[in-house]
């Protein structure tokens, strides 16, 4: 004998893909309807994706544009080009990279103003998190030669706090020791001094202050390193 809680579901059940089915076939014309639109706004989404992503693609070349024209002195058009990536990609990462060149090229101009802006716009944007070290680094070296010396200590200090690990620390330390001197600072010079020889020993920025600070007996020649802010890895 058939169980009549489950013949009564099974009854159910074909009563409503018989009436779905009538009802399909009177209002076919509205099913057909609200399929086209998905299928028509699936098709644009997949399309502005497509065109969204080959536009990016184009930026990175833009880029490698922007580079080449500012390795032949022409600062004006590479500029040109980056503000036009950063305007209409600002919180990307290709948004982000173009900031980075063009910081960089302002910094090596000369243009520490514009350079420390466009650091300090990456830090704020906060995209791209292995780029942040070097833009604490660049709006400290810029914050320096535009003579804002506690804007200089807040760059490096802030960096060192973040990133102590990071290959550049050394470096950072060498420059906040340098700042601190400068301002008159010598006690706070001299901590960063002896952190730098002990955090860091062998490198390049050790054996400097080794160079300058010990007895003339125990000074080594050390080589000089660039002087440029290194680029993003």
């Amino acid at each position: 004998m058939p169980n009549n809680k489950n013949w009564f579901n099974a009854s159910q059940v074909q009563e409503l893909l018989e009436k779905a089915a009538a009802w399909s076939k009177t209002h076919w014309q509205t099913l057909a309807s609200a399929v086209g639109v998905i299928v028509v706004f699936t098709a644009l989404g997949l399309y502005f994706v497509s065109n969204y992503m080959a536009a990016k693609k184009q930026c990175w070349e833009k880029i490698s544009y922007a580079q080449g024209y500012a390795s032949q002195g022409m600062t004006a058009q590479a500029i040109q080009i980056l503000d036009e990536i950063i305007a209409k990609y600002s919180s990307s990462d290709v948004g982000q990279q173009a900031r980075f060149v063009k910081a960089d090229i302002s910094y090596k101009t000369g243009t520490y103003n514009i350079a420390a802006t466009v650091y300090q716009n990456i830090i704020n944007v906060n995209r791209a998190k292995s780029m942040l070290p070097f833009a604490y680094a660049g709006l400290g070296y810029s914050k320096e030669n535009l003579g804002d010396y506690p804007g200089a200590i807040s760059a490096y200090r802030t960096f060192i706090e973040k990133y102590p690990n990071h290959y550049l620390a050394a470096r950072v330390y060498d420059s906040l020791a340098r700042v601190y001197l400068v301002t008159g600072s010598a006690e706070s010079a001299k901590e960063m001094y002896e952190k730098l020889m002990t955090l860091y020993p062998g490198t390049y920025w050790s054996q400097q202050v080794q160079k300058n600070f010990a007895p003339p007996a125990q000074k080594q020649p050390v080589a000089q390193p660039s002087r440029e802010i290194p680029a993003p890895k």
